[in-house]
């Protein structure tokens, strides 16, 4: 057993260490995020953007998942225009070494909006993939689910954005916009403002904060990850069953079964790792959402203050993670992939080409 002594100084060697470093990442990191955060948004736009112009062509909006997928590139297009004003604002037009006490009110109306919806349509694109992932599983099983059906799409994503909706009330009641200067003898159009916790919030020592964040962590993180590893798993033990009796229907010897034996492979390590991406990049941050709510001051103090943003990143890296895994996983999507492309790059070319000729001069045009 160690004494208390030898316990205050491990205290204060951990708190020294975390101090160092805290001191070494801002130096290191945080002038790295904005540029890296600002190439991840950008990229995944129009990335997103292609994706959404593939997934709604006639041949692809007739099944309920490309419909449904989507609409989660739309989210995901949402917040990643968010986090570039967010960045550009808070980030390239600020100096780090001197920040303000706090930003006009529009700005900060602007931050609370950002954070509030940004957390919601994120987990509306989790929510979203957990029904994808079911949406597999029954259509595996039943080729005639009707889930599979198309018009399907729009109620369950109207479902999800009313309950996402009710669950994100209490995100917007635990904080509040408050003054950030002393001054009040200025009128309030020409006050700095900042974004704190409301009144609701701190009574009876923070319950509602905490209970804030445990909903935040269980409900928008660790809830949907669970769904999505059991939909997963049970997705890949179907595709297990499924080979089993077409090996018992044929030898397996054929081209054909071979062409079907190295899709569900592919299919299999493509699904594995898109489960492996969500899971590492959400249930860290469910796991110290809750531990937040426990120990709110520890956790912001050694761990949201040096990881936040990389947390923000996780984030913005699993927007993108559907238009990276998706086209591996289907052959119809890559075709339409190659064939918009086509039509995007034919449709230029005789713009082009028309306007070269409507500027060429004929052999009947007179010049003076």
């Amino acid at each position: 057993m160690l004494s208390s002594r030898e316990r205050a100084d491990l205290l204060n060697f951990a708190l020294a260490l975390t101090s160092l470093f805290h001191l070494c990442y801002f130096r290191a990191y945080a002038l790295v995020h904005r540029y890296l955060s600002l190439s991840i948004c950008v990229g995944g736009l129009l990335a997103n953007f292609m994706h959404i112009i593939v997934l709604t062509r006639p041949v692809m909006r007739k099944c309920a998942i490309n419909r449904i997928l989507s609409l989660m590139a739309v989210c995901d297009m949402l917040i990643m225009v968010s986090y570039i004003i967010f960045t550009v604002r808070f980030g390239f037009a600020i100096d780090s070494s001197n920040p303000p006490v706090g930003y006009e009110l529009g700005w900060i109306v602007f931050l609370m909006i950002h954070v509030v919806f940004s957390i919601a349509l994120h987990t509306i694109s989790l929510y979203l993939s957990v029904v994808t992932a079911f949406i597999r599983y029954k259509a595996l099983k039943t080729l005639s689910s009707k889930w599979m059906r198309a018009s399907s799409a729009c109620p369950i994503f109207l479902l999800t954005i009313i309950f996402i909706g009710f669950l994100s009330i209490p995100t917007f009641m635990v904080h509040a916009i408050l003054y950030a200067d002393e001054n009040t003898s200025l009128p309030d159009a020409e006050r700095l403002y900042t974004v704190g916790l409301s009144e609701f919030a701190t009574v009876n020592r923070c319950f509602m904060f905490k209970i804030n964040l445990w909903l935040t962590g269980i409900m928008f993180k660790v809830i949907p990850c669970g769904l999505l590893l059991f939909f997963t798993v049970a997705l890949l033990l179907q595709f297990n069953v499924n080979r089993r009796r077409r090996l018992e229907i044929t030898s397996g010897k054929s081209l054909a079964s071979k062409k079907v034996e190295l899709h569900s492979d592919r299919t299999t390590k493509m699904l594995t790792v898109l489960l492996g991406i969500f899971l590492s990049t959400e249930l860290p941050q469910g796991i110290l959402a809750i531990l937040n709510g426990f120990y709110p001051t520890d956790i912001h103090h050694f761990i949201y203050l040096s990881l936040g943003e990389v947390l923000d990143l996780l984030s913005l890296i699993n927007c993108n993670a559907c238009f990276i895994v998706y086209p591996c996983i289907s052959s119809l999507y890559r075709d339409t992939f190659r064939k918009t492309l086509k039509s995007m790059k034919d449709s230029l070319f005789t713009k082009q080409k028309s306007a070269f000729y409507r500027l060429t001069p004929k052999e009947s045009d007179v010049f003076l």
